[in-house]
């Protein structure tokens, strides 16, 4: 009996021994884990930075796109304000009204852009102008806003050497001081002329500057030979615009808003031709007509873009104007369209059937879409649009590579569970789909440019979410997504 008492005692001792040494592995694996965050503190402690580990050349490229915060940036670090100080580029850019009675600051800045070719903005003949005025060589980009004779009075005896982007605000009919600055500007390639209104009028001072043309030939006001970029903006009635009358002979990129711009369309002969942007404009009363002449001469246009006025309101004639355009444009590869050209409140403009007439159509080698602010939000906006590309693929058109942009991505986001089948649709008719703050529905292929990407992200009813039910999933969504839940948080 007592080799048995024995053996039970040595066995509770082993029982005991074995509890404590699992005691002790707990012990120790928790004191692993403490140690191991410890360490994982100090090594990001001691880390460096991500952004510091740029070089400074890249470093100083990122503060160019933010030089309106350079003075806060500077403040960051020793090594951030050596590369702002250093940089002249993030010194270049100019708005004279951040300097009003502070003409020593802006001395001081134009001494930090060094030889960096400037950008300088105005809105009136400020005093602080006559410190720019010795740097006027340096003047690459020009933006004249206001009463912009005065300011080309204080311009009247200078040449701008290295100016190539000139924007003016007109506000009178003259251009005599405008014709005087082209003159001094053999480097200008941008042009972009606002409140054009009425005819120009040139004085017999300035009638020889620009060639032979009649004083109210409408030619004289753009220096024809050098440009390669023109945007206008205004009302050009009276005019009198003369077929093949105006020849740009590199002219590249043409941005109108004027409200008859068919007949500035005749008049030019611009053979290098690759971009043509159209916008409805605000307060604007379209002349719309058909195109007189022959639109051959627009075969080089490969990149159209139909932009809205800055309210987006809805203008028939414009949508008209489009509708002229996609005949006119025949050569279209890469278009890019904003929604109010596509769903105006009675019909669609470009993509809805008119007697068996599609307008958009006519470009027959179209390759690449991009809607702007689109929204499948209304029923009949996803019912045409889904028809067209189905007709499109049925009839062995090309199957177009298609971004999709919205600008209310809130709302989008909402009415996903009502759209499943159009973005099935749009992803069989599509060579590709790229979405841009259009979250897709639960599992959902769609095929982007880099490849297959799957978005996965939870879908809720129109006004039903709450603050709770979009914190979690937004840790698990792709980017795009995050950023829909996000602004729901913000507006519930």
């Amino acid at each position: 009996m007592k080799e048995l008492s024995d053996a039970r005692a040595e066995l509770a001792r082993l029982q005991r021994a074995e509890l404590e040494l699992l005691q002790d592995l707990l012990d120790i694996r928790k004191a692993l884990a403490a140690q191991k965050v410890v360490i994982d503190k100090l090594i990001k402690a001691s880390a460096v930075p991500p952004i510091n580990r740029l070089p400074n050349e890249l470093l100083a490229q990122i503060f160019i796109l933010i030089s309106d915060e350079r003075e806060s940036l500077a403040t960051v670090s020793r090594r951030w304000r050596v590369v702002i100080m250093e940089t002249p580029s993030i010194w270049s850019e100019i708005y004279l009204s951040h300097y009003y009675s502070r003409p020593d600051l802006l001395k001081l800045h134009l001494d930090r852009s060094r030889q960096a070719p400037l950008t300088i903005s105005l809105h009136y003949n400020q005093t602080e102008l006559e410190v720019v005025l010795p740097h006027v060589n340096r003047i690459h980009t020009l933006r004249i806003f206001g009463s912009a004779s005065d300011v080309f009075d204080e311009f009247a005896s200078l040449a701008f050497p290295s100016l190539e982007n000139l924007f003016v605000d007109l506000e009178s009919n003259s251009i005599d001081r405008l014709l005087s600055i082209y003159s001094r500007s053999p480097a200008l390639k941008c042009l972009e002329l606002a409140g054009l209104d009425g005819p120009p009028l040139v004085s017999g001072l300035t009638a020889g500057l620009l060639g032979n043309s009649p004083p109210h030939c409408p030619s004289r006001i753009f220096p024809t030979e050098s440009l390669t970029i023109l945007s206008l903006l205004g009302f050009t009635d009276n005019w009198n615009f003369l077929p093949d009358s105006i020849h740009f002979p590199i002219l590249e990129s043409l941005t109108l808003q004027i409200n008859d711009p068919m007949s500035f369309l005749e008049a030019i002969v611009a053979p290098k031709l690759e971009r043509f942007e159209f916008s409805m404009g605000h307060g604007v009363n379209f002349s719309c007509r058909a195109f007189n002449g022959p639109t051959s001469k627009f075969d080089s246009v490969f990149h159209l873009s139909f932009t809205p006025s800055p309210t987006r309101r809805f203008n028939q004639d414009a949508l008209d104007l489009a509708k002229e355009f996609c005949q006119v444009f025949r050569g279209v590869r890469y278009a890019n369209i904003h929604m109010t050209y596509l769903l105006p409140p009675s019909h669609w403009t470009l993509v809805y059937p008119d007697d068996h007439y599609i307008p958009i159509d006519n470009w027959t080698c179209l390759e690449s879409l991009e809607i702007r602010d689109f929204s499948f939000i209304r029923v009949e906006c996803r019912k045409y649009f889904v028809e067209w590309f189905t007709k499109r693929t049925n009839s062995g058109q090309r199957r177009l590579h298609l971004k999709l942009v919205s600008d209310d991505f809130a709302s989008d986001y909402l009415a996903i569970r009502e759209t499943s089948n159009a973005y099935q649709v749009l992803q069989r008719c599509c060579a590709s789909v790229e979405l841009y703050r259009i979250p897709a529905s639960s599992r959902m292929d769609l095929s982007t440019s880099t490849g297959s990407l799957l978005l996965s992200p939870p879908v809720f009813e129109l006004g039903s979410a709450r603050q709770c039910d979009l914190i979690a999933p937004a840790q698990t969504c792709p980017v795009k997504t995050v950023e829909a839940l996000l602004s729901q948080l913000w507006t519930l």
